[in-house]
């Protein structure tokens, strides 16, 4: 199985349309981690959607970033034939495996200056949000499990930006639940400046635990950081094998 996943696209500023195609090619599945557009231009949106057509059908699943205004969410639903998650969570058979998304904007350990003084209620969203999309990552009837979300899911990957901005990218709350979900793979965008890479991880705990420690992988597919999209080749079986092909 042959994914491919990227971020940050902010209306096509940071898409190179040189090699989309060799990267797009024999994608089974697309996915976006948001801010595909710049300060919630619907139209940029497309324009990202069309270079990504012209060279490809992959089926796309989107989450919505930190550009793509709540007021303006429902419209990119209405305009574009993709699957966008908000909270939510969706099956795809893929070869005859089930392959479950469980799709989020995401939370911050602090809110942003803006979002502090302009939406209210902000810490108790985020709060809930945790709670959500822990509730959506159940691993019955799936053979793989993904979580993907516009803000980071862990600092580890936020290593390379600013450390005293890392609550204002990320949640160690959503690391608590990687922790504790286990799903196969996190994928995230949003940190241009941030690491590809880690393991988020803790040691097994009983002898009869069935999946051992816990090590969850989690990758920042910014474009800004990644210079193209990040493909991932995944072995679906037993214990599912993820591989990023560089």
């Amino acid at each position: 199985m042959l994914l491919g996943a990227m971020g940050d696209a902010h209306g096509g500023r940071f898409l190179r349309q040189e090699g989309l195609g060799r990267e797009l090619k024999d994608l089974d599945l697309l996915l976006l981690a948001g801010d595909i557009t710049d300060s919630s231009d619907i139209d940029a949106y497309g324009t990202v959607l069309a270079a990504i057509r012209k060279r490809s059908d992959v089926p796309i699943v989107a989450v919505f970033g930190n550009d793509e205004y709540e007021q303006d969410r429902e419209e990119l639903r209405r305009m574009y034939d993709i699957t966008f998650l908000d909270d939510e969570r969706v099956d795809l058979n893929i070869d005859g495996r089930i392959v479950r998304i469980v799709g989020t904007t995401g939370a911050l350990d602090r809110p942003t200056w803006w979002q502090r003084n302009n939406v209210p209620g902000i810490h108790e969203m985020y709060r809930k949000r945790v709670e959500t999309v822990s509730s959506l990552l159940d691993r019955e009837g799936c053979d793989l499990l993904i979580l993907l979300s516009h803000y980071a899911t862990t600092y580890h990957t936020l290593r390379g930006e600013k450390e005293r901005a890392f609550p204002e990218m990320g949640s160690r709350a959503m690391e608590s639940v990687l922790l504790e979900k286990r799903p196969d793979l996190s994928i995230h965008a949003h940190a241009h400046g941030g690491s590809r890479h880690t393991v988020v991880s803790k040691k097994q705990r009983t002898l009869d635990d069935p999946r051992g420690g816990v090590a969850v992988p989690v990758w920042n597919v910014s474009l800004p950081l990644n210079k193209g999209i990040t493909r991932f080749e995944i072995e679906v079986g037993e214990v599912n094998d993820v591989r990023v092909l560089l």
